[in-house]
């Protein structure tokens, strides 16, 4: 009878020590795996910090090419430009080419 009951002993305490093992390997696959998204989200947010500045000093060089072509909200000069480069015309005008020969 001693046997039968050393054996009920071995189950039982089998039987809580693998849940207790399932229980650790399934808390640190969640401790990694947070950890790992925490850093995802770190690396995102100062991706994110960099591309705003990147974008800031894009359109601070944009503002001051336009100032040193003289190109802004000057209509006049984007209609020459249309006119003389992309031969533009406003609906009804005819364009007249005189060919030198």
């Amino acid at each position: 009878m001693r046997r039968v009951s050393r054996r009920k002993k071995i189950r039982m305490s089998f039987i809580p020590a693998m849940i207790s093992i399932a229980l650790i390997v399934i808390v640190v696959l969640l401790i990694t795996r947070f950890n790992s998204i925490v850093q995802q989200r770190e690396r995102i947010v100062a991706e994110s910090k960099q591309l705003e500045a990147q974008e800031q000093a894009l359109e601070a060089r944009l503002e001051e090419l336009q100032l040193a072509n003289g190109v802004g909200n000057d209509n006049k000069k984007v209609e020459n430009i249309a006119r003389s480069q992309l031969d533009m015309v406003y609906p009804g005008e005819i364009i007249f080419r005189i060919s030198g020969e």
